[in-house]
């Protein structure tokens, strides 16, 4: 009797491993990728601006600031593993390492940016404890973990208006509470077209950070009218979600 033959198992190439990476139709993989290669891009602009207008405020540290946005870029840069590994189709909000990583770096961000804008102080201290207490609180699954980095990431932005006088700075928190609710609606809905303008949402309210430089270095600050304005827009934009939603269709799996 002849042995049966063992059959050599195919490896796959780099392009369909790569493909098999994202359990997404082509277009909305593509949409999602670009939307956070922008996220992770956006604090570069806010290190240019500290570096091109810094010395023309009264900035604490620029130093800071500007490391403050690579930790920032680290954190996304965990986001997007876990991404990866999740195949970037978003069902549920993943607890894992990655996840943990990226959350607390966002919050240690937040936190050296407080400190290198507006130097030290009681929000500085605050900042501090809540950024220590944030990794604890994740471990331990308290539901205040995600009010924890909330705040830390409000001090940062009051932080940055009592520096520059530049109301936009606040736009920062409408990108993020936008963005949030956008993930919200994601898990709900599960068409990951939302993934994308989620992304996209929190790096377009990133760019409010160096938005605020700019202007007060040019002594040029935005108007509160401006801001209102477009805080009013983006909850229109909400509202107006609710027509949409109902026509989206779930995001069918690729590799299943």
């Amino acid at each position: 009797m002849s042995e049966a033959r063992k059959e050599t198992p195919v490896e796959k190439s780099f392009p369909q491993r790569l493909k098999e990476e994202f359990d997404l139709p082509t277009p909305i993989a593509v949409w999602v990728v670009i939307t956070h290669i922008f996220v992770l891009a956006s604090p570069l602009a806010l290190i240019w601006a500290i570096h091109s207008f810094g010395n023309r405020l009264p900035l604490a540290n620029p130093v800071l600031v500007q490391f403050a946005s690579a930790v920032y870029i680290a954190a996304t840069a965990f986001e997007t593993a876990q991404n990866s590994a999740d195949r970037w189709y978003l069902t549920e909000a993943t607890r894992s390492v990655a996840d943990l990583f990226f959350n607390s770096l966002i919050t240690v961000a937040a936190c050296m940016y407080t400190i290198g804008f507006y130097g030290n102080g009681w929000m500085s201290a605050v900042a501090v404890a809540l950024t220590v207490a944030y990794p604890i609180a994740y471990i331990q699954n308290h539901p205040a973990h995600r009010g924890i980095s909330g705040v830390v990431v409000g001090l940062a932005t009051v932080s940055l208006f009592l520096v520059t006088g530049d109301p936009v700075a606040f736009l920062y928190l409408v990108g993020t509470v936008f963005g949030v609710y956008l993930i919200v609606l994601l898990l709900d809905y599960r068409s990951q077209w939302l993934h994308g303008w989620a992304a996209f949402t929190f790096g377009v309210g990133f760019l409010a950070y160096p938005w605020a430089v700019v202007n007060a270095a040019r002594g040029e600050p935005a108007s509160w009218a401006l801001v209102a304005g477009i805080t009013a827009a983006v909850i229109l934009a909400a509202a107006s979600l609710n027509l949409i939603l109902p026509k989206l269709k779930v995001t069918p799996r690729v590799y299943g």
